[in-house]
This record gives C-alpha cells, sequence and structure tokens, in this order.
C-alpha cells in the first residue's frame, strides 16, 4: 500500500518510480489516484501470468470503482513508467457526493454498475486481446519483474 497516512490528501502529487506497485487486487479502496504524469499498467492476475488491462495515461483516474462502491480492487497498478499521482481519499470524495444533492449518490452507483458491467464484458469476450498494441503485450521479463514486485508488496 501507499505509505501515505491517513488524512493527508494532498493536491501536490506524489512520486512513485517505475515498477512500484501502487495497489493491488483485493485491497480495500483508500484512494481515487489522479495520474499527471508517466503511465500506469491495470494488472489482472491470471494463474502464474500477468495480463494488462490497460494502459493509463496522464489525466486518467484509478481506482474510481472501487472508491465508489466500497468493494476491493479487481486489478493491481504498477507504475509503467515513473510516476506522479494525486491521491483522493475515499472519504473525501464520499464527503462531496453525499453533501451535493440527494440524487448524486445514485447517479454514482448507477455509472459505477454501469462501469463494471462493461468491464466485465471485455474481459469476459477476451475483447482487448485482438489489439495490437504493444503497450498490451508484456515481455517475458516485465511479467516476471512484475510477479516479483506483487510478491513483495503483498509481503509488506
Amino acid at each position: 500500500m501507499v505509505n501515505l497516512p491517513l488524512g493527508k490528501t494532498t493536491e501536490a502529487p506524489i512520486m512513485f518510480k517505475a515498477g512500484t506497485v501502487i495497489f493491488d487486487s483485493g485491497e480495500p479502496a483508500k484512494y481515487l489516484y489522479i495520474l499527471k504524469k508517466g503511465e500506469i499498467r491495470l494488472l489482472k492476475v491470471n494463474g502464474p501470468h500477468l495480463s494488462v488491462i490497460k494502459l493509463c495515461r496522464e489525466k486518467e483516474i484509478l481506482n474510481e470503482v472501487s472508491v465508489l462502491t466500497h468493494k476491493p480492487s479487481e486489478f493491481a497498478a504498477i507504475a509503467k513508467t515513473d510516476v506522479e499521482l494525486v491521491l483522493v481519499e475515499e472519504k473525501d470524495i464520499l464527503s462531496v457526493i453525499k453533501n451535493g444533492a440527494s440524487w448524486i449518490p445514485q447517479i454514482f452507483e448507477t455509472l459505477c454498475d454501469r462501469l463494471k458491467s462493461t468491464q466485465d464484458i471485455i474481459e469476459e469476450h477476451n475483447l482487448s486481446a485482438g489489439e495490437k498494441n504493444s503497450d498490451m503485450i508484456l515481455a517475458k521479463d516485465e511479467e516476471k519483474g512484475y510477479l516479483t514486485a506483487l510478491a513483495e508488496y503483498k509481503s509488506r
């Protein structure tokens, strides 16, 4: 997990080196991440292998579904390059949603359900497999490095 004490949400980006695990699958969501610089791979463990679900780039948001649905993350996120992230605490996001109009929480719940359903369909039908995008393919040494990083991350 990120070594940032809760309550330390900041507008200033936090730096992570390439190869750093940002979060792992199965973890409770504590932060929503806004990617300011760099690239992060979202990965799913498939037995002894990893599948690249998505390559996130600048201005993308990560972990939003987990934060908004209070469910553990389904993917691991590992920095492909050095990255700068803004971390927004779950409680801060939920506070903004709850303090808005009474219909806002329902809209977010519906949007998250639809996004999750879409993600499930893409994964179930392996729709990203046909892409010829090199960002979606891990070299054996990259996969080994990521698996090692995930194992070290889990052992902390």
